[in-house]
């Protein structure tokens, strides 16, 4: 079956990080695929992916009502002129916008709408003023939805709970996928993981333990620090791969526990498998996820994960591929950095077991494969409009 969708997205960065394989996997079987985001017609990386790119000026507030009311009826817009089966809907202000502007098109001419949550902004242990605005937005916009997908546990449970969408409009599919293939020691070689720690100034016996993520509030690099500084092994050496606006005060931090000379600053890279290969485990000690892309692609590399009991990443990782502490206790994620770095053998057997949960739960084709049947359901259902919300 043959059809055209619309992906949108606030930002293309989204695009591109997340969705490109998704285009080009659907672009193949003959499906015509557009986009829509901030500026999308500016990234030349889109371009050979997506059959038609369109600009939108999104506010990230869902306060501003005057800015959303133009940006509602070009989404409109379009999508009548687009004629489209699908609008696939992913960041929570696009999302919410997107779904507001198609919810009074005539059931005839409405396309299905679906809305992968990459990670709900509300989540358990959250404040009560954040949790209420954020859930009551998704809450308000579900009726508007034909199929909803969460990518964990917690979502989707918080999902089946809104009211107006059906539970069997909501699935639960693993993420964006990863490739296995790519994320493969067998695709890195040992000279290369010699030049990541050489040119990072990381000892060829060193613990190498790396975190993949950008410098902002959410990754909580701070609690990440505060863990390093109350480790005892001698030879633990932290590489922090990526950018962010908390980069600068994070260093600042480092400095002022003394920790400093234990820190890899990587920044942005091309070559994460490399850096990969070149570690001995990952962290992530995140607020909340969805479903970290850093911990799927660290387990394909055959790497064990120590992480945060946060949602998301307990969805990906257990005691059989690393090590789960609790979120906010940074003693204990101290004294499971110390553990992990004085078991090279353990390490080395969650790593394996990391990688066929990988290749198992996570791979990329079978992520495909979920969306090709949704996709096709939500065609079929768009011809019997009277199921739709309206």
């Amino acid at each position: 079956m043959s059809f055209s969708a619309l992906f949108v997205t606030t930002v293309p960065v989204t695009l591109e990080a997340f969705l490109l394989p998704f285009a080009d996997h659907f672009r193949a079987r003959g499906w015509r695929i557009d986009a829509l985001a901030n500026e999308a017609t500016r990234r030349g990386r889109l371009l050979p992916s997506f059959d038609t790119l369109y600009d939108i000026g999104w506010s990230r507030s869902p306060l501003a009502v005057g800015h959303h009311y133009d940006t509602w009826n070009r989404v409109r817009r379009i999508v009548v002129e687009g004629g489209y089966d699908i609008v696939h809907v992913h960041t929570p202000i696009a999302a919410f916008v997107t779904r507001f502007a198609l919810r009074s098109m005539s059931p005839a001419d409405r396309p299905a709408i679906i809305y992968t949550a990459h990670g709900f902004h509300f989540y358990r242990g959250q404040g009560r003023l954040g949790h209420a605005v954020f859930r009551t937005l998704e809450r308000t916009a579900a009726p508007w939805t034909d199929h909803l997908v969460t990518i964990n546990r917690e979502d989707y449970e918080a999902a089946l709970a809104f009211r107006g969408i059906s539970s069997d409009r909501v699935r639960l599919i693993p993420g964006i996928g990863v490739d296995t293939e790519a994320y493969s020691r067998d695709r890195i070689a040992p000279a290369d993981a010699a030049r990541v720690r050489e040119e990072l100034d990381v000892a060829a016996d060193a613990f190498m333990l790396t975190m993949v993520a950008e410098f902002s509030p959410v990754k909580r690099h701070a609690h990440m620090l505060e863990a390093l500084a109350r480790t005892t092994h001698p030879d633990s050496v932290l590489v922090l791969v990526g950018e962010g606006p908390l980069e600068q005060a994070t260093r600042e931090a480092a400095v002022r526990l003394g920790i400093a000379d234990r820190i890899r600053w990587a920044g942005y890279r091309t070559d994460v498998p490399a850096v990969l290969a070149a570690s001995d485990a990952l962290a992530l000690v995140s607020a909340r996820e969805g479903l970290p892309r850093s911990v799927l692609e660290a387990m394909s590399m055959a790497l064990p994960v120590i992480g945060t009991a946060t949602r998301g990443i307990t969805d990906a990782v257990d005691d059989s591929v690393g090590w789960i502490v609790p979120k906010d206790d940074v003693s204990a994620l101290a004294r499971t950095i110390d553990h992990a770095a004085s078991s090279p053998a353990e390490c080395h057997e969650r790593g394996q077991a990391a990688r066929d949960r990988a290749v198992e739960h996570f791979a990329l084709p079978m992520v495909l494969g979920m969306y090709e049947d949704l996709y096709e359901r939500a065609s079929a259902g768009r011809a019997r409009a009277g199921e739709r919300p309206a």
